[in-house]
């Protein structure tokens, strides 16, 4: 008896290795022995995948198979594949499962009657309509899912894919049909209405597909819609809750007066609507706007976007939508006033901000670059734009320079000149700069400006890429172009025609030996006197470092490196540095450069002060420049005022040492950037900022 059940075992492994190196069957050469159906029918399912279990008795099917054979073992299954060059199926069956025991399924073209057939085969590559999945034969019983792809599936059609189970030439076709059948709109008047909120959007046109965010707070409308529903009575509150807020919510719209539709016609289940405010297909007579859910965030937030018709400026279009859970709706108004786009001119510069980048050459011999040493030169601006701006469509751009005229003016924002650097090199809204030589206006020398690349202008070789994206400003520089000192000034502008509001970026791009990076961790502003008026010299003021110590991770203020901002907004540190005199500068707060005449002021710490000196003591006008205390990397900032009338009652400041991500708030409760003199609102507490 043992000899004959480890020859069973035997054969059975050889057949599993004979199985394992067959080919796979093809249809053609199968004697299809005996044919089973399995037909279903469900609702469209519109928005998301839905399916059913279904089972079947094989018994007198597999009689007709002939003997048990291993395929029956190991009850596998074939189906056909997709045939990309036909758009049909492939003789080769295939028994390898793409998705959880079983297949996604791609309807096929019958390109003899120019029809989709209604049969599906396996495939994933193109978008799939239905699936099986979970595949068993369990002795006689053949048990499966079978489902459709949301939005995928046509009310009135019938898809249908044919399965094969093999024993040797024989094969049992199992037919599984599909009938899809209109899905059943669920109507205001047999629902309970969970809440209202208004959505007022206010956009300008410009010509493209501009949308605006809208935040629903989806928590909110589970909690608004969840707490109509009562709890059944025979499970527990806590139950209850989850129950409540595992409901699907669906955004419906109207496609006539009190009638629900959801049949979507724009992205993730969203509406095209027309100036009516009703459900229209995409480009249809009327097309006005559009709401759709996020991609990302579903119904945690919309877009509300227009449709690029001149005709539409000045128009107000208003509709009703409804996100229904369960036989609950959530009702949504939307307004959306659509004006004429402002020009860039009209943009407010609210701040003007200097930076300089520093790049070490590239000479690696070739023009292949990797990703990082595209993208090891950033300013992370991200908090900032988020402070200056209310809108969340913010634009980076460049003016056009124009050598012998310089920047021109750019008569609107649709009007920005540059090459946009591609997208392979990470970057979105970017530019390709080149150098230019320009004359000085104040003594006749020459700077080397960045300008973008213009076709009519020569070009003499790549200057540097930058690009904005996230907050964020990048550049990147062409291998084997730049050398040591070589440095080009250029401005660029972040506005936000909603706002009405533009930031001016100064960059100063600098190719050194080395990098000298600074992380500013903090900062405080300063005012001092020019001078003494008793002694006509330097003037003075107390100022404890202990803070600024512990934010950049020093234990001594004498390991403190101090230094200030050149012409180029680089940090320096002169050679010919005094500690008494400390840093002079020019009348518009840069360093002096070394061997220069034309100092105004000067600006130091030493011996637990800070100290100033207006250098012509008649000179009565109001200086500011910063420096910086620099210790492992990091620097703290001190914004510096220099006065002859300094508010005396803060000859000693406290110096209370605010966050670079503090929240700061006007008395009419606007975030601010930096507080301002007066009563500020930091963190929840009003501070008095002299």
């Amino acid at each position: 008896m043992k000899q004959n059940i480890t020859l069973i075992f035997a054969i059975m492994l050889s057949m599993v290795a004979n199985v394992a190196n067959a080919q796979n069957p093809k249809l053609s050469e199968l004697t299809i022995v005996d044919k089973v159906e399995v037909t279903l029918t469900a609702p469209e399912a519109r928005h998301e995948n839905t399916s059913q279990h279904v089972s079947v008795d094989m018994t007198d099917a597999l009689s007709k198979l002939g003997g048990v054979g291993l395929g029956m073992a190991l009850h596998k299954f074939y189906i056909a594949q997709y045939d990309e060059g036909t758009e049909g199926k492939t003789d080769e069956l295939t028994s390898s499962y793409n998705y959880r025991n079983g297949w996604w399924l791609t309807d096929i073209f019958d390109e003899n009657i120019g029809v989709i057939t209604g049969e599906c085969v396996a495939d994933t590559t193109y978008p799939a309509v239905m699936y099986i999945h979970d595949v068993e034969l369990d002795d006689k019983q053949l048990s499966m899912t079978v489902g459709q792809v949301g939005n995928a599936t046509l009310s009135g059609n019938t898809y249908f894919a044919l399965l094969y189970y093999i024993n040797g030439s024989n094969a049992i076709e199992i037919a599984v049909r599909l009938t899809i059948t209109e899905a059943t709109l669920p109507k205001l008047s047999e629902m309970t209405k969970a809440g209202e909120r208004d959505v007022n959007v206010s956009m300008y046109y410009n010509g493209s597909y501009k949308y605006r965010i809208v935040e629903l707070n989806a928590d909110s409308l589970y909690d608004a819609i969840h707490a109509q529903i009562p709890l059944p009575d025979c499970i527990g509150y806590e139950e209850g809750l989850k129950w409540g807020e595992d409901m699907q919510l669906v955004l419906y719209a109207e496609s006539e007066k009190d009638i629900l539709t959801d049949n979507a016609t724009a992205n993730y289940g969203g509406y095209w609507l027309n100036k009516d405010g009703f459900k229209c297909d995409w480009g249809a007579t009327g097309c006005a706007v559009f709401c759709e859910p996020d991609y990302e965030l579903d119904l945690s937030a919309l877009h509300v976007g227009i449709y690029p018709d001149y005709s539409l400026i000045e128009s107000i279009v208003k509709s009703t939508l409804y996100i229904v859970g369960d036989n609950f709706y959530y009702q949504l108004n939307l307004k959306v006033n659509i004006l004429p786009q402002p020009t860039f001119a009209e943009c407010k510069t609210v701040e003007v901000l200097d930076y300089a980048i520093e790049m070490v050459p590239i000479n690696k011999g070739g023009e292949e670059l990797l990703q990082e040493d595209y993208m090891r030169n950033t300013i992370d601006l991200t908090d900032y734009v988020s402070n200056i701006f209310e809108s969340n469509d913010v634009t980076f751009c460049t003016p056009v320079y124009i050598p012998g005229d310089g920047y021109s003016d750019m008569p609107s924002a649709t009007n920005i000149s540059g090459t946009v650097i591609s997208d392979s090199v990470g970057y979105l809204n970017g530019y390709q700069m080149t150098d230019i030589r320009a004359l000085a206006e104040e003594d006749n020398s020459f700077v080397h400006v960045a300008a973008p690349f213009n076709p009519s202008i020569p070009i003499l070789t790549i200057a540097y890429g930058i690009g904005y994206k996230d907050g964020k400003l990048s550049f990147w520089q062409k291998d084997g172009v730049r050398e040591v000192g070589d440095y080009y000034t250029a401005e660029f502008y972040l506005y936000s025609l909603d706002d009405k509001t533009k930031v001016k970026l100064n960059i100063n791009v600098i190719y050194v030996n080395e990098r000298n990076p600074v992380d500013i961790v903090g900062s405080t502003d300063i005012e001092l006197a020019s001078c003494d008026t008793e002694t006509n010299d330097y003037a003075a003021t107390k100022y404890d470092l202990s803070e600024v110590l512990e934010r950049l991770g020093c234990d001594d203020a004498g390991k403190i490196v101090w230094m200030a901002y050149n012409q180029l907004h680089q940090l320096h540190r002169p050679s010919n540095y005094d500690d008494l005199y400390g840093f002079v500068f020019t009348g518009d707060g840069y360093l002096l450069p070394e061997d220069e005449d034309g100092g105004m002021f000067s600006v130091g710490y030493t011996d637990g002060e800070f100290h100033s000196l207006v250098l012509n003591p008649s000179d009565n006008n109001d200086y500011t420049t910063s420096i910086v205390a620099v210790y492992n990397e990091k620097g703290y900032l001190f914004n510096i005022k220099v006065t002859p009338t300094p508010d005396t009652s803060i000859s000693e400041v406290s110096g209370e040492q605010l966050e670079m991500k503090d929240s700061i708030y006007n008395l009419a409760g606007q975030r601010i950037s930096a507080p301002r003199k007066g009563i500020n609102i930091i963190n929840g507490k009003k501070v008095l900022y002299k």
